[in-house]
């Protein structure tokens, strides 16, 4: 079986997609572990603290190790991370997410402060995307799915 070399992400309700294309040269334990865990989809949420982030948490928790991981984030990073119990302020249960920035002024936060987040992706063509993930700041969730490519 072949392995993809991108995933996909989807609006499906707003009509929109973008791919990512995986880095899986700096960060193959996490590329695995997301394909892995693919498809996924629930409820896209903008970040509180984040800046121009989107995530979705997913339906369980997955352990790859902490590589590529930065603070330091762009516009079509696409990020993993999980977020043990107890370890920030409200985390009364460990849960993992997949989370994307879309402008300028992101950089992925709890209420403590910046947290760092393993990039294994990054969007291409993705305008219309991130056309629907600014509007997600006043519209609030919106159904997303993401796949392999």
């Amino acid at each position: 079986m072949r392995v993809p070399d991108e995933i996909v992400i989807r609006f499906p309700d707003e009509g929109v997609a973008a791919a990512a294309r995986l880095l899986r040269e700096q960060a193959p334990e996490t590329c695995r572990a997301v394909l892995d865990a693919l498809p996924a989809g629930g409820s896209a949420r903008h970040a509180i603290y984040s800046g121009s982030e989107v995530y979705l948490v997913l339906p369980a928790v997955l352990e790859p190790p902490r590589e590529h991981a930065t603070t330091i984030v762009g516009a079509g990073d696409v990020a993993f991370l999980t977020v043990e119990r107890g370890s920030s302020y409200g985390v009364d249960e460990s849960y993992s997410e997949i989370c994307w920035f879309y402008d300028l002024d992101a950089t992925p936060s709890m209420p403590e402060g910046p947290i760092a987040v393993n990039v294994f992706a990054r969007l291409h063509d993705a305008d219309d995307f991130f056309s629907v993930c600014r509007r997600m700041r006043l519209e609030g969730a919106k159904k997303v799915e993401i796949a392999r490519a």
